[in-house]
Parts: C-alpha cells; structure tokens; sequence
C-alpha cells in the first residue's frame, strides 16, 4: 500500500498555512448565489427584487415541416416568451414561483422568518437560468449541542421550483454552523421521515403545496432531529486512526479517486494529484481549529466532512457561484456517505 502523504512538513501549498487558509476558506453558502433581499419589507417587495414575478407557459411545438409534435411542449418564460425553459408533457401543469413559494409570506407577517437571498438560478460563468429558481429566508439563530458544548447555528429555509419539467417545487431545512459557516442538515433516517419535500408542476400541485406548507409551519421539528443527530455523533468514539483507515478511503472511492493501494504504474500524473490534493484538504479540515472540541469523537468527522461539503473548491472552476449552495441543498453527499457509514459501523442511533 501506498504510504499517505501527511502535510506537516510539506512543500505542498495546502499543506502551509496559507494554503490551509485557502482550502479552508470560510463562507456563507449563499453568498453571490442571487440578489440581496434582507432589505425587503413584504413578500411582493422580495419577489419583485429577486426578479421572480413569472410562471412558465405551455407552448405548441411544431417541427421544421410544419407539422404539431402531439404531447409535448415547450414551456417559456410568462413575460418574455423568448426565453425557453423547458420541454415537458401534456399533463404537465406550470406552477409559478409567487404560488409556489407563498408560505414565505405568511413566515414573514407573522415575525418567524427574514428575506435573505433569492433569484434565478446562476449557473456557470453567472448565467442566469430562469427555469430554475429560488428564495431563502432567515430564521432565528439558535444554540444546539449537549450543554458544555453547546454551539450557535444560523438557521434558514430555501424554496426552490423548476419549470424544466424535470423536478417541481422543493423546501428544504439548512443549519449553518456559524464559527465556520458549514452547512449543517439531516443525514441519517429514512428520505421520507426528512423535510425535503419535491412537488411535481401538475394540477393537483397546489393542494400537495398547503399539506406541504403544514410541515414548514412545523419545521422546528427537523431542526430537533438535527440536534438528536449531534448529539449522537458528538457521544460515538471515532479516533484520527480510525479517520485515516477508515474515511479516507471511503471518499476517495465516493469520489472515484484511485485508491491508496492502486501502484505507481497505474496512476496518472493527473490521478495522483487530485487524490493527494484530496486526502490533503480532508486532513486540514479534520484538524482545524474549529473541531478541537470534539477531538476523537464521530461528530468531529462529520465537522469535518461538512467543511469539505460546503467550501471544498472543484478541481474544474466553472465559475458558478451557487456550487456551494447546491452541494448543501442536494444532501451533501460525502458528508451523508460517511455519516451513514458511521451510523452502520458504530451503532450510531439518534433519539428523534
């Protein structure tokens, strides 16, 4: 096997300080993801400064010689037509984002909730895509962890909705752990029992969105399993020994990275490098000054991997500002790979 390849001492830049700085580099998960609302003093104020005052309509699609492509359309932006946004079905219903994100309102007016951030989705080099869309609203931030080790969170919830016909409308629950900005979300427990809800455009929509909307009013309760989560991870015995045996090897192979034992011979120049820069950036954010507290413990890994999860720059820039944002949104995956694992391998079980 090859032998790992620790930081101290290295010439390597991330195994500096400033490289450390760099690869730990800490920030909001939604900063420059869309237009700053935390001015905003309504709903509509917020829609209409986000830019999110549109539906999707259901065109007729013709081929070159004229003739109807039967049961398909092409859905276009409701106040410029020519932007396309999707190609869909016949039983496809559009729902637009004042209706699809309207508990915002209520959460707003009754003081439980802030306008943070929201607009057209931004993709690569900053393009906005208008078929996908989002707003995010600020909670109160609240202190979780066991008693002596009690921690401050940022707490948020982000709507999305899509007209690519593709997925529909989503809500999701995000914690940010402010000493370090790491987003923080449920990672073990059946996908069903979490609040990651997807309604599909259709016409029963608006009626699966007021069930949907009983469950936001209630979201307090999967903050609670974030905390039971924590807290169980936070009393589970796991050692560096056990990182470096263990971990590792788990997210080079999520990554589909070659693995330590694969020989000389058989690794590419380009392999080597995103391997080691890889192991590289999860010793510096296992070790940062940040996780000290929970030193040999499962709940230090799962710090770890979360920093990863929301800050770990690709190998390829694309120059996409909401990277981190969806990394968060889409269930951070390293971070759920591991924790499950830890939960099989070490009997982690949460009391929800």
């Amino acid at each position: 096997m090859n032998e790992i390849k620790t930081y101290e001492g290295s010439k390597n830049i991330y195994g500096t300080e400033k490289g450390k700085e760099k690869v730990l580099k800490r920030f909001s998960m939604f900063d420059g993801t869309g237009i700053d609302l935390t001015h905003c003093d309504s709903y509509e104020e917020a829609m209409t400064t986000a830019g999110l005052n549109y539906t999707g309509q259901k065109q007729k699609m013709y081929l070159e010689d004229g003739s109807e492509v039967s049961n398909n359309f092409c859905v276009v932006k409701s106040d410029d037509p020519m932007v396309q946004l999707g190609v869909v079905g016949k039983d496809y219903a559009p729902v637009g984002n004042t209706e699809a994100f309207e508990i915002a309102e209520e959460l707003f007016n009754r003081g439980d909730m802030r306008f943070e951030a929201g607009g057209p989705a931004l993709g690569s080099k900053r393009i906005a895509d208008y078929s996908r869309s989002f707003l995010v609203m600020r909670g109160d931030d609240i202190r979780l962890g066991s008693d002596d080790m009690s921690e401050v969170f940022n707490s948020f919830l982000v709507f999305r909705n899509s007209f690519s016909g593709q997925t529909g409308i989503q809500y999701r629950v995000i914690l940010q752990r402010l000493v370090c900005l790491n987003g923080m979300t449920r990672y073990l427990g059946d996908k069903k029992s979490q609040l990651f809800i997807n309604i599909q455009h259709s016409k029963s929509a608006i009626d699966k969105i007021k069930i949907a909307n009983e469950a936001l009013r209630n979201r307090e309760d999967e903050i609670k399993a974030i905390q039971a989560e924590i807290e169980a991870f936070s009393l589970t015995h796991f050692t560096k020994a056990e990182f470096d045996k263990e971990i590792i090897p788990l997210v080079l192979k999520t990554l589909k990275l070659k693995p330590l034992e694969t020989p000389k011979e058989e690794l590419s120049a380009a392999d080597e490098e995103r391997r080691d820069l890889t192991i590289q950036r999860l010793w510096n954010a296992y070790q940062s000054d940040d996780t000290q507290a929970y030193n040999s413990t499962a709940y230090k890994v799962i710090l770890a991997m979360s920093d990863i999860d929301t800050h770990m720059a690709p190998f390829r820039d694309t120059q996409n500002p909401s990277l981190y944002m969806n990394r968060v949104l889409q269930g951070m995956v390293l971070t759920t790979s591991v924790a499950k694992y830890i939960a099989q391998t070490r009997g982690v079980v949460p009391k929800y």
